[in-house]
């Protein structure tokens, strides 16, 4: 019996090449897209290419010559390029926008010193407004992030702390995310149970109900939710109806409509994960116990649950993450107070387009939950040494 010919060399790596290009595509489509919005959130090139002359000036540069140098740029840039400059300026203090205008179109008749400018415009005498615009004469500025972790320039440049408004977002976001998870365990965990030991009727009817709402458009689901809860929505008419409250209640627009219409959406991403655990889990184990003198409370707290916590943990980290960067569902369902990071990224490209800043807040989400899943994973890590150790 003669064996198989061994292939050659080059048909091996031809087929090893084969099997990679997959991984190889999927990191490319991952990777790319990441390294833009890095280098997005900290690329100035859109301001510094305007400031050719200042730039080129060094550390040790005269107030005379920042000033003819500034008058020089501001000479040589078009309407729309002003307009440009002065809009990203604006976006940093307020009032940018009006001087530079003003002093580009005056630019030639200026006298090119800094009384010259101080005599056009006393507010060029104000140490703020040269502190932005030297950091914006570099090709790479770190202002994005600044303002988002609350740091500001102070009137003599150096950095002081100032509003913390995208922290405190931060944090709402992580309270609101952290609020959907419980409730979607909470909710989630009856129904999984119910679905993986009821009869074939409950568990058909729970998979029903759970993969329809799946199947169904989350913009649908939102706005549903909007009409049923709504002033004179369904839930209001059937509350006063039956003489519960005697005036509609406000239950939309609030953060008990946001965490309602979120935990629907992502209630079946915590059951699935938690039913297919549940099913693997051995009747046999809870006869067992029952067996050995233990009620059905104490075999479900020391032999059923323990055994779901996988599940538990695969369902309820799956909600944190997706709950992190929910934009639509809190935007429809929630007021003023309860948005959560991701409107203030799609405010920025939307509205201010101001893309860097969209960029530097979406470079700060990913790291909190680059952060959160490392604490995870050695949280992980220290018990399976405890268990280790113990044994």
């Amino acid at each position: 019996m003669s064996s198989a010919p061994a292939r050659p060399y080059g048909s091996r790596a031809a087929a090893l090449l084969m099997l990679m290009l997959p991984v190889a595509l999927y990191l490319l489509v991952f990777v790319y897209p990441l390294s833009s919005v890095v280098t997005l959130s900290v690329d100035n090139s859109a301001l510094s290419g305007r400031f050719d002359n200042l730039s080129a000036l060094g550390p040790d540069a005269t107030p005379d010559g920042e000033a003819a140098a500034l008058l020089a740029d501001l000479g040589t840039m078009e309407k729309k390029q002003l307009g440009e400059v002065a809009r990203m300026l604006n976006q940093q203090r307020s009032g940018f926008r009006s001087l530079i205008m003003s002093t580009g179109k005056e630019a030639e008749a200026i006298a090119p010193t800094m009384a010259g400018l101080v005599a056009f415009d006393a507010r060029w005498a104000e140490p703020g407004y040269w502190a932005i615009i030297r950091e914006n004469a570099a090709p790479i500025t770190w202002k994005h992030y600044q303002r988002a972790l609350g740091i500001t320039l102070a009137e003599d440049g150096s950095l002081a702390s100032g509003e913390d408004l995208y922290l405190r977002v931060m944090g709402r976001t992580l309270v609101i995310t952290l609020q959907v998870t419980i409730l979607t365990l909470l909710v989630g965990y009856p129904l999984a149970y119910a679905a993986a030991h009821g009869s074939a009727g409950v568990s058909t009817f729970v998979l029903a109900v759970v993969l329809l709402s799946f199947w169904t458009s989350i913009l649908v689901r939102t706005t549903a939710w909007v009409v049923l809860l709504q002033t004179n929505g369904l839930v209001n008419t059937v509350l006063v109806g039956l003489g519960l409250v005697a005036e509609p209640v406000q239950l939309i627009f609030n953060r008990f409509g946001a965490l309602l219409a979120m935990t629907h959406v992502l209630l079946p991403f915590a059951i699935l994960p938690m039913l297919n655990v549940m099913r693997t889990i051995p009747a046999s184990q809870a006869d067992a116990s029952r067996s050995l003198g233990a009620g059905p409370v104490e075999t479900f707290l020391r032999v059923y649950f323990p055994q779901t916590l996988r599940g538990v943990a695969v369902g309820g980290g799956t909600v944190f993450i997706l709950s992190l960067g929910f934009y639509v569902t809190p935007a429809l369902t929630g007021g003023p107070e309860d948005q959560m990071l991701a409107w203030f990224i799609a405010d920025f490209v939307n509205k201010t387009l101001n893309w860097g800043m969209a960029a530097a807040l979406s470079v700060l989400l990913l790291a909190m939950v680059a952060v959160l899943v490392a604490l995870a994973g050695l949280a992980r890590w220290a018990t399976a040494r405890r268990k280790v150790e113990a044994a």
